[in-house]
């Protein structure tokens, strides 16, 4: 036989078959076939008699006998593929079933292992129950629904009645044998195509026992979570310093900052936060040479006896779901591990694969500083020295006899509020800064020299007074200079303003510059532009409003008498009477507010206006 598989759901293109069914329950190809009816086949849908058509002209293939129009069974392929596949499992009356496994909250059941299973016949049903199923096969009392999936897989109606039957039901993928000869898919159909459960009855059960499972777990949790709940204490940072000894090593070296941080689960130990922490920090800092775990940070509290017995072994699940309660609640672990991670989040520390965790070169720069800082003292204090006595060479020795550097250095700066001796102890920026002023007393004398000047002890007070002199002197010579300047800036500015008056407003100039005015605030422009170049600038905006205005006025009296003169002409148009038009053009009108067609007209839309009080047609009156 060499019928494909996909030559049982195909057909031509006027609806032939390429495959029928003997009288002996073969399937037979069309080439395998005479012409006619001598085949005696009929359909494998509907027992229809088939006859071979293999003429010259149509590709070669079967159609019903009794059916004009030649379209074959819709049920045909799928019925002539169920018969095969009873033929197989009748043969061999086995098949592999496929295994389930149902999982619930990290637990699992087999409902079935994959395995081959022995059954005692197989049977085509037209139907069972609501369904009508592919294939079926029975062990003893029992059943098995085989449904095949080649060009669809099995509608979810037919799946939700198979479960409301509770029947046993596999499917069986066919779909990427569709190129292979029936002969070759015995054994797919058997063992090898890929299948699965559509519903197995004792799944069911198996969940039941999953759920049964779940809550005892969840019971003993409880239990479990409310004890931790009750004995748990949580340990908030100190608002003081400890005393502690791996406290205090580590604000030594400068690492203040990076211990006593809230964590939840400090609880688990029985010493002061910023304690265990510096002692993880200092686990972390001297096992450069080997990885650093969060539980080797654990295991350095725990050899301390640092670690309250009553936390020793919680699994970090069960310490969620007891922070879930509400409280600030972690495993030992969990703690120290959530303290590492808020030491990478500063940038202290980074972690890497395997869960090891390194000093950043941040934490190694800090600490490395500290061990400047305490070295710092004496250096500074040898830089200070340079710099003072570098300073007062440079005055006159009588003004520098008393002077006395170790008597300066240990006195109050009152200005500063604190002595030259205690700056050396300043954080760099304040060091620096304290330096720099030291270093620029003799510029700010220089260049900014006034009464109260901070001369930060130094003996530069005659220097202060010399140049006070000299900048008393320079100032007045500038003041001087300055109203000579405002003087000739004012008269510009005047003459300047005047001119644009006159050039824009033309002889109406003169008394506007001297008449007050709103946008100058009230008073004349000209005054108003002599203050300064904002007042100019506030004088010129009135002038440009005054210009704007006059050439509006102009405008609106060229339209007036534009409009006025057109609806004269139109008037005389409606009157056969000179007079008369003139008398309509000045007479008061009340449709007009009491006004003339002369007065009213102002533009087009007020001379429409009056133009639909004329007369429609000539008029003598």
């Amino acid at each position: 036989m060499c019928i494909r598989l996909r030559e049982l759901f195909a057909c031509t293109e006027h609806g032939g078959a390429f495959v029928a069914e003997a009288a002996d329950g073969r399937l037979l190809h069309i080439d395998e076939v005479v012409s006619g009816l001598g085949c005696h086949c009929v359909c494998p849908g509907c027992g229809r008699p088939m006859v071979a058509k293999k003429g010259d002209v149509q590709a070669h293939h079967f159609a019903h006998h009794t059916q004009k129009n030649g379209t074959s069974c819709i049920s045909a392929g799928e019925t002539a593929l169920h018969k095969f596949a009873k033929r197989i499992l009748n043969d061999r009356l086995e098949i592999t079933l496929p295994a389930q496994v149902v999982e619930q909250q990290r637990d699992r059941e087999v409902v079935v292992r994959a395995a081959k299973r022995a059954f005692d016949r197989a049977i085509l049903e037209t139907k069972d129950g609501q369904i009508i199923p592919d294939v079926v096969l029975v062990l003893r009392d029992r059943r098995l629904i085989v449904e095949f999936k080649v060009t669809h897989p099995c509608e979810a109606e037919k799946i939700a009645r198979i479960r409301a039957m509770d029947v046993g039901a596999i499917e069986i993928d066919l779909s990427q044998y569709r190129d292979h000869n029936l002969r070759e898919i015995g054994d797919k159909i058997l063992y090898d195509a890929p299948r699965k459960w559509l519903h197995n009855p004792r799944e069911r059960e198996a969940r039941a026992r999953l759920e049964a499972r779940a809550l005892r777990r969840a019971e003993e949790n409880r239990a479990q979570i409310e004890h931790y709940r009750i004995s748990y204490c949580h340990r908030s940072p100190s608002k003081v310093p400890g005393s502690g000894t791996s406290e205090v090593a580590a604000r030594k070296n400068g690492l203040a900052d990076l211990i006593n941080l809230p964590v939840n689960g400090a609880g688990c130990f029985t010493v002061a936060v910023a304690e265990w922490q510096a002692a993880v920090l200092e686990a972390l800092l001297a096992s450069r040479k080997a990885p650093f775990r969060a539980r080797n940070g654990l295991a350095a509290l725990r050899s301390r006896r640092w670690l309250d017995t009553s936390f020793a072994d919680i699994s970090g699940e069960i310490a969620c779901d007891v922070r879930a309660s509400g409280i600030p609640f972690n495993s030992p672990f969990g703690a120290v591990e959530a303290y590492l991670t808020r030491l990478e989040r500063l940038g202290f520390v980074h972690s890497g694969p395997t869960e090891i965790w390194r000093p950043s070169h941040t934490l190694l720069a800090r600490i490395d500083k500290a061990r400047e800082l305490r070295a710092r003292p004496v250096k500074r204090t040898r830089e200070l020295r340079q710099l003072v006595e570098k300073l007062i060479a440079t005055l006159p020795a009588d003004e520098t006899a008393a002077f006395a550097f170790e008597q300066w250095c240990n006195s109050m700066l009152l200005e500063r509020g604190h002595s030259p001796r205690e700056a050396v102890d300043f954080e760099e920026t304040l060091w620096r800064s304290f330096t720099n002023d030291l270093d620029n007393v003799a510029t700010r004398i220089r260049f900014s020299p006034r009464e109260r000047l901070d001369l930060i002890g130094l003996p530069y007070h005659g220097a202060l007074a010399r140049a006070l002199e000299r900048k008393h002197a320079e100032e007045a010579k500038r003041q001087s200079d300055n109203q000579a300047r405002i003087a000739a800036d004012r008269a510009t500015r005047i003459d300047d303003f005047r001119n644009r008056a006159l050039r824009q407003l033309g002889g109406e100039a003169e008394i506007w510059l001297v008449t007050l005015n709103s946008i100058t605030g009230g008073r004349p422009p000209i005054e108003v532009a002599s203050d300064s170049e904002a007042g100019r600038d506030d004088a010129l905006r009135a002038l440009h409003s005054r210009a704007r205005e006059i050439e509006i006025q102009h405008r609106a009296s060229k339209r007036k008498a534009k409009a006025v003169a057109e609806l004269a002409v139109l008037a005389q148009s409606r009157y056969y009477d000179e007079a008369r038009a003139l008398l309509w053009m000045r007479g008061r009108r009340r449709e007009l507010g009491g006004k003339s067609p002369e007065e009213f007209t102002i533009d087009d839309v007020t001379k429409q206006r009056c133009v639909e009080l004329l007369p429609t047609k000539r008029s003598r009156r």
